[in-house]
Formats: structure tokens, sequence, C-alpha cells
């Protein structure tokens, strides 16, 4: 029997019709639907099902959406699959995550989740930075030269693989670190856009978000979770609002905590909801066949077969 880890998407994986294979699939997955629709104070079911791609993304509900779909995915996964041995969210994903196992509620993970979208916000409010992903040059390299930039701001923003790194940072930073790079004949690939999460200029709005959790209530985590902020398994949660000021702050070691999740003998990987670029990343650390991608029920039954087999 194969150990599954459970991937739970950032910010950014809301769709058209993102809830029709999976809100109505069992009592207990209508019934997250329904709570949420009376804490939300909208009808979460039927944007879900029938919302169009501008209303599905708009940024007061878009996140909001992607938690419900994530979770009720996970709770459909629970009588379809295997049982759950680890969890894993990427960036924001692991709110998901730490609410899938039971750090919170569901009610209390819906707050969360509006206390991220706030100070989200508030942060893309504040302007973009430029980014570039890497390619074969090793992170801890990447990490080194940005570190020892002092002219303008550079900070590495995302690990995807042992050489392959995302960096953000305004133009005189980026010019000074990539022209040292260009010297060992590494090659950057410019992004379209990019945010200050995940790097230090978005502290001045950490600080809401944690606040907002710190009146919130957190229990044990139920199930094994590989932090996306250490790149490794973490056995206890006390004090999600300081992780999450820490998480937002720092980049994000996806390709490590992954790594450290295989290495403990886990082989096969679902990612709950539609993201390409993180089946992408997952697959930089295990092979195709074991990196699964759910977005309904039906996603879920046919991934159970391809694990008989």
């Amino acid at each position: 029997m194969k150990k599954i880890a459970f991937v739970f998407p950032g910010y950014g994986c809301s769709h058209a019709g993102m809830g029709k294979g999976i809100c109505e699939y069992s009592e207990k997955t209508k019934e997250i639907y329904e709570k949420a629709s009376g804490v939300l104070g909208f009808d979460c079911t039927e944007i879900s099902v029938k919302g169009k791609a501008a209303e599905v993304s708009d940024e007061e509900i878009s996140f909001q959406l992607q938690f419900l779909q994530q979770l009720a995915l996970y709770e459909a996964a629970k009588e379809i699959l295997p049982e759950a041995e680890a969890l894993i969210g990427y960036s924001a994903g692991e709110i998901t995550a730490m609410t899938a196992g039971g750090v919170f509620t569901l009610e209390d993970g819906i707050a969360v989740a509006n206390a991220y979208r706030d100070m989200r916000k508030a942060a893309v409010g504040a302007g973009k930075l430029d980014a570039y992903r890497l390619r074969g040059v090793k992170h801890e390299f990447v990490s080194l030269v940005s570190d020892k930039c002092m002219t303008g701001f550079v900070q590495m923003n995302a690990v995807e693989a042992p050489e392959q790194t995302v960096i953000v940072g305004d133009e005189d930073g980026l010019k000074v670190v990539l022209k040292e790079l260009a010297k060992h004949k590494v090659v950057p690939a410019k992004l379209k856009d990019s945010l200050a999460l995940h790097t230090v200029m978005v502290f001045p709005y950490v600080s809401k978000l944690q606040d907002a959790m710190r009146g919130i209530e957190h229990h044990e985590l139920s199930v094994k979770m590989y932090s996306t902020l250490y790149g490794k398994l973490v056995d206890v949660m006390t004090l999600p609002s300081d992780y999450f000021a820490k998480q937002q702050v720092n980049a994000v070691r996806f390709y490590e905590a992954v790594s450290a999740a295989k290495e403990d003998g886990f082989d096969a990987f679902v990612i709950l909801g539609k993201d390409k670029d993180l089946l992408t990343a997952v697959k930089n650390v295990v092979d195709a066949e074991n990196a699964f991608v759910a977005d309904s029920a039906e996603d879920l039954q046919k991934i159970a077969e391809k694990i008989k087999e």
C-alpha cells in the first residue's frame, strides 16, 4: 500500500466550475460548503459551481473558494483513497493543510483565510517587484549571492528544485545579482509578474495577519505535516500566528518539504486542486507516475485505481 501525502496549493488556483465535481459529493462535503456559506454570507456552492471565471477569481473570495474546494476534496479522499499520512501546503496552502490536519476548525480556518486575504491585498497595493526563475544553479549559491547584494533589494522567493529557484527584487538589486550569476552561465527567465510576498518587503503587513490569528483557537496536528517554511517535518504547531508571520517573509521551501516526505517513505503525492506548476514541482522530486492532481471526486476515483496497480 502506498503512503500518501496530500498537497494543498497556494493562492491562485480558483477557476470556473471548481466546485462542480466535489461540493455535493457527500453529506460531509455539502456540510463544508453550507457552513462556509453561513460564515461568509454568500452561497459558496452556487458560485463554486456556476460562477464565471471573473467571479471566482475576485480577490475578496478567491482564496476562500479554493480553501473550501481543497477541504472538500480532502474529505472525499478520506473515503476514496487510503488514509492520508502527511500534508504539505504551498504558501497559503498551509492554512488549508492545517485546517485539514485539525489545527483549526472549519470556521476558524475561514477566519484565518480572511485574515490572509486582507494581508495579501495590502501587500499587493504596496507594489510589485520583478521576478526571475533561475535554472542550472544550486539554490545555496543563489542564496549566497543574493545575501551579499548591498545594492537595492533581492531575495530568494522559492526553492523549486536543487537547481531551480525564484528570486524577486528591485531593478538595482537584480542588476547586481544577475550580473554575478551570468559569470557562472546562469540564464534567468523573467516571470510575468511578482508580488512582495515571501520577502521581508511584506513585513509591514504581516503584523495584522499575526494579530488576527492570535485570537483564534488552535489544536494539535492530527496528521503529519511537512512545512514549506522549514522544509521538513513539523510535529507540533504551537503558535500558528508566529509561524505564518515567519512564513510570509521567508522563501517557500517546497522542494525540501517534498524531498523530506519522500525520504520518510511517502511514495504518492496527491495535489488537491488544479495547479500545473505545483505538479511540475512535485515531479522534480518524485517519478511522474507517483504525482497526481485531483480536481473532483471522479479524479480521486481514478487515482485510487492507479494506486492499486
